[in-house]
């Protein structure tokens, strides 16, 4: 026999999706909500690419490695033919910004 004390599983359930729909509805209460905007990637053209993929000293084949896509996709962002997606801006944002994070200093040899 179960304790009259206690709450059974489906009281919680019910008690929990009250105050959730009291909270959406800007009840106080328990529930918190916060809301984040996330901004769209920037845009990279032809000439960012190229200039980004200049920046960090690789060839085609070697900045394609390091994004994880194909030269040809490279060679095809760079004229202008197809461009970046969503999540390879992002990519391309945090490589341009912190550039040493993904592509070591080389030293000169002579």
């Amino acid at each position: 026999m179960r304790e009259t004390t206690k709450k059974t599983f489906g009281h919680l359930l019910v008690q929990s999706l009250t105050e959730a729909r009291d909270g959406l509805r800007g009840h106080p209460g328990k529930l918190t909500l916060k809301t984040i905007e996330i901004p769209d990637p920037p845009q990279f053209d032809a000439k960012a690419v190229h200039k980004l993929r200049d920046r960090l000293g690789l060839s085609q084949g070697l900045f394609a490695k390091l994004l994880g896509v194909s030269r040809k996709l490279v060679e095809a962002w760079e004229t202008g033919t197809r461009t970046p997606s969503p999540m390879a801006r992002r990519l391309l944002e945090a490589i341009s910004r912190q550039p040493s994070r993904y592509v070591p200093r080389r030293r000169r040899v002579a």
